[in-house]
């Protein structure tokens, strides 16, 4: 059997998006808010190269994410302008304990920070900023481009 993974449209750079979303919802870690980091970001230019780039709509969308703060961010991060530190506060970890980010934890760090157990900081440069409103607010951001079709 042979599988196929296709990026072809925007709608599987969305699909991407949201997978990286749920990703982090499971495990915030650098490398899983990179991931979600660059594809928000690259995902405006296969918005761009899509047949509905001329609409009205399309071009709406286009103009709020370029200016949007938090895709402002996710471009200085991708173009190297910015670095970036995700912080997690566990108080159930014993003092210089490395966590291994290979792995998923037991509970989602979604929950964990919900119920207040955990705490998680992405800052850049000197901005900190929640990660679950960030990923929050770009998702939204873009779940416009498939309510305008």
């Amino acid at each position: 059997m042979k599988a196929t993974h296709d990026f072809q449209t925007p709608r599987n750079i969305f699909e991407k998006l949201i997978r990286d979303y749920e990703h982090l919802d499971r495990l915030v870690s650098g490398d899983a808010m990179f991931n979600f980091v660059s594809t928000a970001y690259h995902f405006q230019e296969w918005i761009k190269n899509s047949p509905l780039k001329t609409s009205e709509p399309v071009k709406r969308l286009l103009r709020k994410t370029a200016s949007h703060k938090y895709i402002k961010l996710c471009k200085d991060i991708v173009t190297a302008k910015k670095n970036y530190q995700v912080i997690i506060d566990d108080p159930s970890l014993p003092e210089g304990h490395e966590i291994d980010f290979t792995k998923f934890p037991s509970t989602f760090d979604k929950f964990s920070y919900e119920k207040g157990d955990k705490n998680f900081v992405f800052k850049v440069g000197d901005e900190e900023i929640d990660p679950f409103q960030f990923k929050e607010e770009i998702l939204q951001l873009y779940s416009t481009y498939f309510q305008v079709k």
